[in-house]
């Protein structure tokens, strides 16, 4: 079960939440450390995720909020005592993210960012992967907000980012990825933006 803090800072349930999840026969929580109203705005509240895991000492605590690198997801759990991490925004556009994630668990160096070239080529595979899935009108008019994801952190220029998160074919994407530099490169932290 996921949850968040609560309604508002007024409202905190997330430790009484948590209590019935288990009690209803929930194997697992998450808590996403921030509330309702805050969205994504603001710090994520990790303090109330270690508190969480002190309220449920037998259950797994997965914490949610401010992961962006591999570094970050360590911290949480070294700061919180939190069973895993439950990652979002930080993928959007990052598949490779959880590669990086299951090195930095397994004591491994973390893999970097790739550079645009691979980028561009794991954004064309899903593309297709989305057209074959729907159609190619519904799964390009899909794909665009997922290309400006993938963009982010890439000095490609406001025109190219404009072009590419208009493309209506498969074809007008392949062009348009063909146009980019491939060695352009991006660091982890580039996924804070």
């Amino acid at each position: 079960v996921k949850m968040r803090i609560g309604l508002d800072d007024e409202r905190v349930t997330f430790v009484d939440a948590g209590r019935s999840a288990v009690d209803a026969g929930a194997a697992a929580v998450a808590l996403h450390a921030r509330t309702a109203e805050q969205r994504y705005s603001g710090r994520a509240r990790w303090s109330a995720i270690a508190e969480l895991v002190e309220a449920l000492p037998h259950t797994p605590v997965l914490g949610n909020g401010d992961i962006w690198t591999a570094a970050d997801a360590l911290a949480m759990v070294e700061r919180t005592g939190c069973a895993g991490v439950v990652v979002g925004r930080a993928c959007l556009g990052r598949p490779w993210f959880f590669g990086q994630l299951a090195d930095a668990f397994a004591g491994r160096p973390v893999r970097p960012e790739p550079p645009l070239g691979e980028v561009a080529t794991i954004a064309a595979d899903h593309a297709r992967l989305l057209v074959a899935a729907i159609d190619e009108n519904r799964g390009m008019r899909m794909m665009r907000k997922h290309l400006a994801w993938y963009l982010t952190g890439f000095a490609v220029g406001p025109a190219a980012r404009k072009h590419l998160t208009s493309v209506s074919t498969l074809t007008e994407l392949d062009d348009a990825l063909a146009g980019l530099d491939p060695t352009i490169e991006v660091t982890s932290e580039a996924a804070r933006q």
